[in-house]
């Protein structure tokens, strides 16, 4: 018996799931965007026992509207601000659902051809898109953590004074790894995982525009040579979470040069900005990295997943991944083939590169960097907004497309300002018109907005402001 039904039920079964897409979309903006349920509640909706039984497919699309279209947080809409969460688009959309039809595992050229070398092609394209050499390898990863976590694997064994494949790091002194205070938490879990030690992740102070400190770079470098331990690569930010300010790149990679270290650069969110006009000399100089990761699910509108890692010598991608056992090899008599599991950890790679492939074509460079530089300028309005507002305070630079700000009526220290825009933060996901997320700025809590999604709209910024000054408001009359 099988699983499948005739062609003309299938196309039925599209239909209606289309449908269900296109009611999302078109009631997206009206909802509330955090649908306010508690655990509890979405634990009692979802509860069930395992079904024994088959369930009609007309009801089981009904409940995926009624129970999973009801709780989602609605990260595709205008007014999601929380994160680094693109918004998708919907050329992408149609791409995974034929990508999910086609059930393709390119984990070896031959096992699906096609996804392999398109694979390659949109990497190839991504790195054109930031100017990063064409000539460099790269592979789609489930996202910048994964991808971090590969370009540094290759750090480690191009880098470390001992034969890392067969020996593991038991023969080494430690290793040592350089990002700045801005650096993403990956980076921590990597050196974890890695066997390198989070202790030796050093991480170095930034100035008051958040880029990493040159001169206290390189003199943590030679106070850890002269105590005996190895650097072996230094991390440049380009586009870092908190506000997205972007290291001095190419003074990051002359101290890499002057010690012989692996350059490796954290694009995941501001690298598809790198060729943007207001924004392309912020990003000079990150041509010059041995690895570069940049994810087309964020600043490139495409899904999630697809994070990218770029490395500019592909055999230094063999060299730490390939291991080839008996039951993957395969006659490659005809040459000319690439098997991407020698390019990252995982065997089992699905068809990203699709959805990167269509968003490409379907909209083209030059428009995607239009609404690039467009999200670009969504941030400098709310900086303006923010700053024409006495009780709103900007609390960093905005480079790229983060904001960072806070509510401050005045007349109130550092800890009770911490808790109302603590408490703020926390009313806002209630309230459910804006969804935004917080941070630390020195210590002081902002609220952080981030703009990477092409249907926000100036009414959506106003409409931002407006609810933080009302919640501000309302709090501060409680207090008194």
């Amino acid at each position: 018996m099988s699983l499948d039904v005739s062609p003309q039920q299938f196309k039925r079964w599209i239909d209606e799931a289309g449908k269900l897409v296109a009611s999302h979309y078109q009631e997206h903006s009206e909802a509330k965007v955090f649908a306010g349920k508690s655990p509890a509640e979405v634990q009692e909706l979802l509860g069930e026992s395992l079904p024994d039984d088959p369930q009609d497919m007309a009801s089981l699309l009904d409940e995926v509207g009624e129970k999973i279209l009801s709780t989602i947080t609605n990260s595709a809409g205008p007014r999601y601000f929380g994160y680094i969460t693109g918004g998708g688009n919907q050329v992408a959309v149609l791409a995974e659902m034929i990508k999910a039809s086609l059930n393709q595992n390119n984990l070896k050229w031959h096992s699906s051809p096609v996804s392999t070398e398109l694979e390659r092609l949109v990497m190839r394209w991504v790195a054109e898109f930031i100017g990063y050499p064409t000539s460099s390898a790269g592979v789609l990863l489930s996202g910048g953590s994964v991808a971090n976590f590969n370009c540094l694997a290759v750090a480690r064994t191009i880098k470390a004074p001992v034969d890392i494949s067969d020996e593991g790091i038991y023969g080494s002194q430690p290793m040592t790894v350089y990002v700045s205070e801005e650096g993403h938490s990956s980076f921590d879990k990597a050196m974890d995982m890695l066997g390198l030690g989070k202790k030796y992740l050093r991480k170095i102070p930034v100035d008051d525009k958040f880029r990493i400190d040159p001169d206290q770079l390189e003199e943590q470098i030679r106070t850890d040579k002269n105590a005996g331990l190895h650097p072996i690569c230094v991390i440049g930010v380009a586009g870092t979470t908190n506000t997205g300010a972007v290291d001095n790149l190419n003074a990051v990679a002359d101290i890499c040069q002057r010690y012989d270290l692996w350059y490796h650069v954290d694009a995941a969110y501001g690298g598809p900005a790198a060729k943007v006009e207001r924004t392309s000399d912020l990003f000079l100089g990150i041509e010059r990295a041995d690895s570069v990761v940049v994810n087309p699910h964020k600043w490139l509108y495409v899904p999630f997943e697809a994070g990218g890692a770029l490395v500019k010598n592909p055999d230094h991608l063999r060299k730490t991944f390939s291991t080839i056992p008996d039951y993957l090899k395969s006659d490659e008599q005809n040459g000319g083939r690439t098997d991407l599991m020698e390019y990252n950890l995982p065997l089992t790679k699905e068809f990203k590169a699709l959805k990167v492939w269509m968003t490409i074509k379907a909209f083209g460079a030059a428009r995607l960097r239009e609404e690039i530089a467009s999200d670009i300028n969504k941030a400098q309005y709310l900086s303006e907004l923010v700053e024409s507002e006495e009780n709103l305070e900007l609390m960093a630079p905005a480079p790229l497309s983060i904001v960072c700000f806070r509510y401050n009526p005045g007349r109130m220290g550092k800890s009770s300002l911490n808790n109302l825009n603590d408490q703020i933060i926390q009313t806002i996901e209630a309230d459910g018109r804006v969804f935004l997320t917080g941070t630390k700025i020195h210590g002081k809590t902002a609220l952080r907005v981030c703009f990477i999604n092409p249907r926000t709209e100036k009414e959506d910024i106003q409409l931002l402001q407006k609810v933080v000054l009302e919640i501000g408001s309302e709090l501060m009359e409680k207090r008194v």
